[in-house]
């Protein structure tokens, strides 16, 4: 728009004479902030304004008219542009918002500590190992904080099977997950879990764009680094 309006601005005060700009009711200032982008009238209206008002005895010379028809055009093609741009990322905007309605009822892994187990189900859990972790361990409880099961991790991605120590399957509900790391030097480093959690819904075009809602989480930009499984 800068762009548009300096343009403009230009034309105006290299070539509108001050009577035909009086004759047209605008003046340099009024014509830089009403117009907008390609504005033909303002234009056109100082053009013939100028040549009413010109010198029969010094006409305007047609390298001028030329010059001038020529930055008008360019300022044209600028707004032309510009317009294109907007409705291009507006239609970006709405496929994304489209496309996002289709993963409610999906999950999407989240820092959090629990996660729901289903019928028969399994969970996935992801803990980023430190590079100078020595050992790391997972400790999976119930909701009531009793210890059922823990694992020695060697990988950043564990996959529960909903069974407790014994083997014995568990019943659906929500279970904890805590992992830290033991370093060469014997300090212990609590470690984030990720877990998957049910998209239920999203909030498109909101003030912060497009937004899951996430079960247990809250809302989470769409624009951001996601996984989504399931």
């Amino acid at each position: 728009m800068a762009e548009v309006n300096n343009g403009l601005n230009s034309l105006i005060a290299q070539y509108g004479t001050d009577k035909a700009k009086a004759s047209a009711g605008i003046d340099s200032q009024t014509a830089v902030e009403k117009a907008s982008i390609g504005d033909q009238d303002v234009f056109m209206t100082l053009y013939i304004e100028q040549l009413k008002n010109q010198d029969p005895t010094a006409p305007q010379d047609t390298n001028d008219m030329v010059a001038q028809m020529s930055q008008f055009n360019q300022v044209e093609q600028l707004g032309t542009i510009s317009s294109r741009l907007e409705n291009m990322a507006a239609s970006i905007t709405s496929s994304q918002a489209l496309g996002a309605t289709t993963l409610v009822g999906k999950s999407v892994f989240v820092s959090q500590k629990s996660a729901e187990l289903s019928e028969n189900g399994l969970i996935d859990v992801r803990v980023s190992i430190p590079e100078d972790a020595k050992s790391t361990r997972l400790t999976v409880s119930d909701a009531n904080g009793r210890v059922i099961d823990e694992f020695d991790l060697s990988s950043n991605e564990f996959k529960w099977d909903g069974m407790d120590k014994d083997g014995n399957p568990l019943p659906p509900g929500n279970y904890q997950f805590s992992a830290s790391s033991q370093t060469f030097e014997g300090d212990v480093v609590e470690l984030s879990t990720l877990l998957p959690s049910k998209i239920q819904g999203v909030t498109i075009n909101g003030a912060n764009g497009t937004e899951l809602n996430v079960a247990g989480h809250g809302k989470l930009k769409l624009s951001g680094e996601l996984e989504i499984v399931g």
